[in-house]
């Protein structure tokens, strides 16, 4: 039953926030507020910057040039602890034209490494791993920072230095760690020239050559760089990008975003109202549903009890006299059933289309509620219900009588059907002057504090299934408390230990009576 409810809904909700939304949208308005970045202190920075990577690069190829000096000469255990304390170096190759060649190997050697020859010497083991040296490199000078060679590995490089005539040394460096080592160094380096850039509030950022951040400065950055200097150097490519300040200042149009917010909340209200309105007409169309299939097993129950009886009647009719009269008296029980049926039904139908008028009229409350209750004690003793009453209403009043007979009726009904294991009823009826009271108790299941105000409704009752194991419509107690309110009064459900307890208070204002001088004598 909540599936269509929600299907409801639910647009009317999406609508409401795709308003909300667009709305806000419309009435955005942003300001922004760019602050250049101080390009003098940026460049400032910039320089010192490439200075300490020329330095580092200065600092690296003395070393080389140092070792390359050393190596020729130097014990093969000398050379390659040397060799093992400068980052990157994976081979040594010494080169004579005078004198054997030497290899010079650091121990830490991950992989297979290219081979480096000489050309017009010995042959490589595999030439596409390999490079070979041109002849004219031992013969010529070579420029005061060495030469630079690529190799089969993209990561290893050739570096060829001269130390003396007629003596070539070719190192072969991993350049991946040789610019690991010097991104290690920078990034410490960097924490004292940027100190100045942060406290400016400037946004930088020192990125390396595959586009990592080595280190920032600010947060706020906004879009593209505003520039980008770059810097090359033998560890890499390095390069310094900035970012101007970006502050977006952000109002609202208060009529457009107003209009957005009364539209959804217009949406948000046309929603929920058709969602209970919705909501309410399943619930009535799926209880009146239930209400037929209840009255139809209602009439069918007494009917079939009256067929029945009938016919045994009518067999027994002459032979068993005594035996037809019980059943004559179950037939009549049966019709007092279809008959308080029928006047809830139509009550509720009266009170439904609001046409339900109340005629009060000179009574006996006490004789109304005992006749009321001598038809239904055949019927509550054949389920072994002890029944002690206390009637004390023996004063005239104008009141309705159907409606009181009706209302006791029903309250009796409940006792039959739902507190026949109770096994006892008690009811009362006192007159105070102008007051009737009725109480209704039994020692049946009760009512759970769930359902107190819930069963006093149209179609309700403490269990909603047709096969519950006792019949009814739901109808009663929703006649009696509208009866007892048109009559002035009130019926309502009491506070008790032991099963359900029923109390009915209506007006019985006395009713005078017209004697004739017979009735007098």
């Amino acid at each position: 039953m909540m599936r269509p409810a929600l299907l409801t809904i639910l647009p009317m909700l999406a609508a409401a926030v795709l308003v909300m939304v667009g709305g806000e949208r419309m009435a955005r308005r942003e300001v922004e507020t760019r602050t250049p970045a101080d390009r003098t202190r940026l460049l400032d920075f910039a320089d010192s910057f490439r200075r300490e990577l020329v330095r580092l690069e200065s600092l690296y190829l003395d070393h080389m040039e140092d070792l390359a000096y050393r190596s020729p000469y130097a014990k093969q255990e000398d050379a390659t602890a040397a060799a093992a304390e400068i980052s990157g170096i994976r081979l040594i190759r010494v080169f004579r034209q005078k004198g054997n060649d030497l290899t010079i190997s650091p121990p830490f050697n991950p992989g297979r490494l290219p081979e480096i020859e000489l050309e017009k010497r010995k042959r490589p083991f595999d030439p596409e791993n390999a490079v070979v040296l041109g002849a004219a490199l031992l013969e010529k000078d070579l420029p005061k920072n060495g030469s630079w060679l690529a190799s089969p590995v993209p990561s290893l490089q050739v570096h060829c230095r001269q130390p003396e005539p007629g003596v070539l040394v070719a190192f072969l460096i991993d350049m991946a760690q040789v610019r690991e080592r010097a991104s290690g160094h920078v990034a410490s380096w960097l924490e004292e020239p940027l100190a100045p850039l942060r406290e400016a509030g400037e946004r930088v950022q020192i990125e390396l050559a595959d586009g990592r951040a080595l280190a920032k400065v600010g947060s706020d950055r906004h879009g593209p760089a505003a520039s980008i200097i770059p810097i090359r150097t033998l560890f890499g490519d390095w390069q310094i990008r900035t970012w101007d300040g970006l502050v977006v200042s952000r109002t609202y149009d208060p009529a457009t975003l107003a209009t957005a917010v009364v539209l959804a909340i217009v949406l948000l209200a046309s929603g929920g109202v058709l969602f209970i309105q919705q909501k309410r007409a399943l619930r009535l169309a799926s209880e009146r549903v239930s209400f037929v299939n209840r009255v139809s097993h209602e009439l069918g129950t007494p009917l079939t009890n009256l067929t029945l009886n009938l016919d045994l009647a009518t067999e027994v009719l002459t032979s068993r006299p005594a035996e037809a009269r019980r059943r004559l008296g179950l037939v009549a029980e049966e019709i007092e059933r279809l008959s308080r049926l029928v006047a809830n039904v139509l009550t509720f139908s009266r009170r439904e289309r609001d046409t339900l008028e109340l005629k009060p009229v000179r009574c006996m409350p006490g004789e109304i509620i005992g006749r009321t209750l001598e038809s239904f004690r055949p019927a509550l003793e054949r389920r072994g219900i002890v029944i002690e009453a206390r009637i004390s209403a023996d004063n005239p009043a104008l009141l309705d009588a159907d409606a009181l007979s009706q209302i006791t009726g029903n309250l009796l009904s409940n006792v039959e059907k739902y507190a026949t294991a109770g096994r006892w009823l008690g009811l009362e009826a006192v007159q105070d002057g102008g007051l009737l009271t009725l109480e209704v108790r039994d020692h049946g299941p009760g009512i759970p504090a769930v359902s107190r105000q819930r069963i006093f409704k149209p179609f309700e009752r403490v269990l909603q299934t047709t096969n519950e194991g006792a019949s009814g419509t739901g109808l009663g107690l929703a006649i009696g408390q509208d009866l007892a309110g048109r009559m002035g009064g009130t019926l309502e459900l009491m506070e008790t230990g032991q099963g359900a307890a029923f109390r009915l208070r209506i007006p019985a204002p006395p009713a005078l009576a017209i004697v004739t001088d017979t009735d007098a004598a």
